[in-house]
């Protein structure tokens, strides 16, 4: 399946879950959905490097091929498990961001950490943080998106920091803060996050300020974002709370030249044109022999808690 076909279907979805701002959702719910995503990817990793990490609850497969037709990581169910999770504490992550910090600002439930995703025939290994270090050696992983992608970036770096050693690891971030570049120097890995809530250009790229009224989206413009994924070895992309407006403002032009023309649009054909213009870019420039890709679209609100961790 094509990036092409991937961006006609999701036009498809988005109509069916376009839903109103107030969803009423509790916030513990927003944490599984973080969870399931982070799991599905780190799933991803371990399977496609043929480490037979997968066990079968029932008869066992006799090849990969007979397990990934039995195993459907998208069917399960959520199980608590008090003895085996959290995967780490919020207090030991070094990286931990005070955005996310549930416990550090008085959050008493949390039990929320404590659930995990158990696929219906088949069983899910816990997680090794030096097992996927070995995966990711030599490559980069790398978020791009809105929020919700910072979470699960700041989430996956306290997942493996807890085995590297003190002095073998490094932070940095480059473009005023919109490429975030966590590296195991040992493993030679890096483990990044970009800021682009809408994927192509708009004026809601500055990573602390943009909080706009009239929200511009330049549609045809990625080449300043993409330019950052061009090498990385596996993709996360998320987009979707961002434009969860009527109308948009496009950009015919360049930001910065006075000559560019400015018209509204509903949002759903902005979107679509957004999506088309990654999708492109994506189908050119991005060697799938190479490189794992995932999109998330439509998640629950974060607005009313903030905080996510899983």
């Amino acid at each position: 399946m094509t990036w092409r076909d991937s961006a006609a279907k999701l036009k498809m979805a988005k109509k069916q879950l376009m839903v109103p701002a107030t969803w009423g959702i509790r916030s513990s719910f927003h944490s599984l959905i973080a969870l399931l995503v982070a799991f599905l990817v780190i799933a991803s990793i371990y399977v496609t490097q043929n480490s037979g990490v997968l066990i079968e609850d029932a008869t066992k497969s006799k090849s990969s091929d007979d397990l990934s037709s039995r195993c459907n990581l998208f069917s399960g169910k959520w199980v608590f498990d008090n003895k085996s999770y959290p995967l780490y504490k919020e207090k030991a992550c070094t990286f931990m961001s005070d955005q996310l910090a549930c416990e550090k600002f008085g959050r008493k439930d949390l039990n929320y950490q404590n659930w995990r995703w158990q696929p219906h025939r088949c069983d899910l290994p816990r997680f090794n943080a030096t097992v996927l270090l070995e995966r990711l050696r030599n490559k980069r992983l790398m978020f791009v998106g809105d929020s919700l992608n910072r979470g699960q970036w700041v989430s996956m770096v306290c997942l493996v920091d807890s085995v590297i050693p003190t002095g073998l690891q490094s932070m940095h971030q480059y473009r005023n803060g919109s490429l975030h570049f966590f590296k195991a120097i040992e493993y030679n890995a890096t483990i990044e996050f970009y800021w682009s809530p809408l994927l192509v250009e708009s004026n809601s790229d500055d990573p602390v300020n943009h909080r706009v009224d009239d929200r511009t989206v330049r549609v045809q413009g990625i080449e300043k974002h993409a330019r950052h994924w061009t090498d990385a070895d596996i993709l996360v992309f998320n987009s979707y709370l961002w434009w969860r407006r009527a109308q948009m403002t496009v950009l015919w032009g360049s930001f910065e030249s006075p000559d560019g023309v400015y018209r509204k649009v509903e949002m759903p054909r902005v979107y679509e044109m957004a999506l088309k213009t990654w999708s492109d870019w994506l189908e050119v420039h991005i060697n799938r022999t190479k490189t794992q890709m995932f999109f998330v679209s439509l998640s629950p609100t974060h607005q009313k808690y903030t905080a996510m961790q899983f």
